[in-house]
């Protein structure tokens, strides 16, 4: 999630100072938000009946593969706003995905004597990871080239996968009342 949020700071960065326009800085982070706003519900009912590893690594995998692309046309200074602002959509689908399914692992995983002090520290973490990823993003983008930020979130994704094939998460028991 921390390479993630950094390179989403890194995208509207990069289109504020490549535009220098608010309208583009505002449109950025709508299209970044926006959609995982509007398939929370959908996909929190998807992830309910679903795999929930498969579909953090489905979306960990479609966020890699969508920010490679982004790396391609900056090599080949091709990157132009609406790319980004695509990609940042399917971004943003990803962690709509990704999002509740972690969080629904985590009540499987955890012993519930454990879920209050789990969920206290998740929510610490996601706190911390919200405030130190746009400094590592502005950091990064101050001191690598775009592309070499955006591979941060490739490689991050790519390490969350490589977990989550380990991890053993299970699946909620299936009860249908049929009343």
């Amino acid at each position: 999630m921390l390479g993630s949020w950094l390179v989403q700071f890194a995208l509207i960065w990069w289109l504020t100072q490549t535009t220098g326009s608010a309208t583009v800085l505002a449109t950025a982070t709508m299209v970044g938000i926006l959609p995982q706003i509007l398939i929370g519900p959908l996909a929190g009912t998807l992830v309910d009946r679903w795999n929930r590893r498969t579909v953090m690594i489905v979306a960990d995998g479609l966020i890699a593969l969508t920010t490679l692309g982004l790396v391609v046309l900056n090599l080949f200074g091709a990157m132009q706003v609406w790319t980004v602002y695509f990609v940042m959509g399917l971004r943003a689908i990803g962690g709509g995905f990704h999002d509740p399914a972690w969080q629904a692992s985590i009540s499987l995983m955890v012993p519930e004597e454990h879920l209050a002090r789990i969920a206290g520290v998740n929510r610490t973490l996601h706190g911390v990871m919200h405030i130190a990823s746009p400094g590592l993003g502005a950091l990064l983008m101050a001191l690598l080239p775009l592309s070499s930020v955006l591979a941060v979130d490739i490689l991050t994704a790519a390490v969350a996968i490589a977990i989550l094939y380990r991890v053993s998460i299970p699946q909620p028991s299936r009860s249908y009342d049929h009343t």
